[in-house]
């Protein structure tokens, strides 16, 4: 391999999926509880629907008895009966 893409190749670090500020990370607790890192910003909400907006996306989160546990600018957990998540 020439010297020049050893060196594009060293140099060249993609980014890891943790170190990307607009990718979030769901994690689905059960049917329960819902934790969302990197959400973006809270749009709409009700008992029975809440909508995030993502970069690139939306999250629409529908079910029963919704309520927001907690949420911070970079967090947020979404407790009662989850029905459906849509992007």
């Amino acid at each position: 391999m020439p010297r020049w893409k050893k060196k594009m190749a060293r140099e060249e670090k993609k980014p890891s999926f943790r170190d990307n500020q607009k990718a979030f990370l769901c994690t689905v607790n059960g049917t329960r509880e819902l934790n969302i890192e990197n959400y973006g910003t809270l749009g709409d909400f009700s008992e029975n629907k809440i909508v995030l907006n993502c970069y690139k996306c939306k999250m629409i989160i529908e079910g029963d008895h919704l309520r927001i546990e907690y949420f911070t600018d970079v967090d947020m957990r979404i407790i009662g009966r989850i029905h459906s998540i849509h992007f």
